[in-house]
């Protein structure tokens, strides 16, 4: 488990228990942006406050160690998007790019004419 993977688990448990950051910082005694960067993955918190986290949300946490965890394939992750996002296909010419954006969506082929479609 990661930093990310374990920063997920916590904000599921914080919002399961129907509490805000600023509420489970306030039960486990610290702030409302520590809990922030834990649930962003930015720190990685200790045992002893993942077993605070655990109580003062009620649900237990579990962390299991050295199991490599498997990423998705570039398929799998694709029709994860195609999910969420539908048929929708982000035009970057839409928002009036800057010089130095223009020429990377050339450089990557990505014309005006490719989304004009």
């Amino acid at each position: 488990m990661n930093a990310v993977t374990i920063g997920r688990v916590v904000g599921q448990r914080r919002r399961q228990a129907g509490l805000t950051q600023g509420q489970l910082a306030n039960r486990i005694g610290t702030t409302q942006a520590a809990i922030s960067k834990i649930e962003t993955g930015r720190t990685l918190p200790t045992l002893t406050l993942l077993d605070r986290i655990a109580t003062a949300t009620g649900r237990p946490i579990t962390v299991t160690l050295g199991v490599e965890a498997t990423r998705p394939s570039r398929s799998e992750l694709r029709e994860r998007v195609r999910r969420v996002l539908g048929d929708y296909e982000f035009d970057p010419w839409e928002r009036d790019p800057t010089p130095a954006e223009i020429e990377s969506l050339l450089t990557d082929g990505l014309t005006r004419e490719r989304f004009s479609r």
